[in-house]
């Protein structure tokens, strides 16, 4: 292991001065007429982005439903991320994104974008011209094109800051010690194994100076059925203990899914096949996966990887004549403590509306 750290040091050092380098050429265009919340994180991988702008989502449209709201994206393995596009709606993932068509599917009012360069997406598709408008930027704390009002940044509970070293060598995408430019922090993924932890991350950031505000948040999981009918709705479904479940699932941490499916399912009788985070389903993947499927399991994913298999007819048919039931894990995140978030957040619109003469 030291001798891999020892010739993989020049490359984080290399790439920690890339980043700075290209940080440091690249100036803040601020979009017009919006308030602009950007939802990140330090590392590679998975920490509960998409549910997290999903909270915000719901939170707005609750709150101040005569706003308008965009979920802009950068749209990652999107066929159409380097022109830039905007949804018309959730059923095609292979054009738009997974996540992006995931939050057109369930917020099908809103205004879902996606691009590689997304002040150009924005100005070319934007379709909003009230100033009444909040975008909330997805993945957005390395992209420093935008200037943005406020930054959220997620950090995993279970391992925050990965081994503490930037790419190559760890997972980080930049040192540490940036955090400090973020808004507010939230450590997502909380459970009673990881809460311990919790207390020595909060005094590392201490140790770091970090001054801005930190909130707690878990998962709430449930199960859904689908109805093999012609929108796909779903029920609640009840788990029974004798069940045989096969869980599927292409996401950035595939062990916390399992986690999750074992608690919400009540069971440890769970087979597993884990795919890369953003794996496109291929018609022979989906094929191959069904004659995986003993006779007696229930087929169990997430929602961000069904919103792709669902896709293909030939395996939603197969699925159906061979009477496999299928399940979908509900994630949603629940902060802990939210007034102190929602006054923030109600602040942040306070303060836009005064600055825009709205008020």
């Amino acid at each position: 292991m030291k001798i891999l750290l020892y010739f993989l040091s020049p490359l984080s050092l290399l790439y920690r001065f890339l980043f700075w380098w290209q940080q440091r050429r690249i100036s803040s265009f601020r979009l017009p007429d919006v308030l602009v919340i950007s939802v990140g994180n330090l590392t590679v991988g998975g920490t509960g982005k998409t549910p997290f702008v999903q909270y915000l989502v719901r939170f707005f449209q609750k709150v101040y439903p005569s706003y308008a709201i965009t979920i802009l994206s950068r749209g990652y393995k999107a066929e159409k991320s380097r022109e830039g596009a905007i949804l018309p709606d959730g059923l095609d993932p292979k054009s738009f994104g997974d996540e992006p068509s995931q939050h057109k599917e369930m917020f099908p009012d809103i205004q879902v974008m996606i691009g590689r360069d997304r002040k150009k997406s924005f100005l070319l598709y934007n379709q909003i011209r009230s100033k009444k408008h909040i975008v909330i930027l997805d993945d957005g704390f390395q992209h420093k094109a935008l200037y943005r009002d406020f930054d959220f940044v997620l950090l995993d509970t279970n391992s925050p800051f990965g081994n503490g070293f930037t790419i190559p060598l760890g997972f980080l995408r930049e040192p540490v010690s940036h955090i400090k430019r973020a808004s507010a922090i939230v450590f997502t993924k909380l459970t009673p194994r990881n809460r311990e932890n919790l207390v020595r991350y909060k005094k590392t950031l201490q140790k770091l100076e970090v001054s801005i505000p930190v909130f707690d948040s878990e998962f709430k999981s449930s199960v859904l059925e689908v109805k093999f009918d012609s929108n796909l709705a779903t029920k609640p479904f009840q788990s029974k203990l004798d069940s045989k479940y096969f869980l599927v699932t292409g996401v950035g941490n595939p062990k916390h899914v399992y986690e999750t499916a074992k608690s919400s399912l009540l069971s440890e009788n769970i087979r597993t096949k884990f795919f890369p985070d953003h794996f496109e389903f291929t018609e022979p993947t989906l094929l191959s996966l069904l004659n995986e499927i003993l006779d007696d399991e229930i087929l169990v994913t997430t929602e961000k990887d069904w919103i792709k298999m669902k896709t293909n007819t030939v395996f939603l048919k197969e699925l159906k004549e061979k009477n496999v039931k299928v399940l979908l894990l509900v994630i949603q995140v629940s902060v802990h403590e939210d007034h102190g978030i929602k006054s923030m957040l109600a602040g942040l619109v306070s303060t836009y509306e005064v600055k825009n003469g709205l008020v």
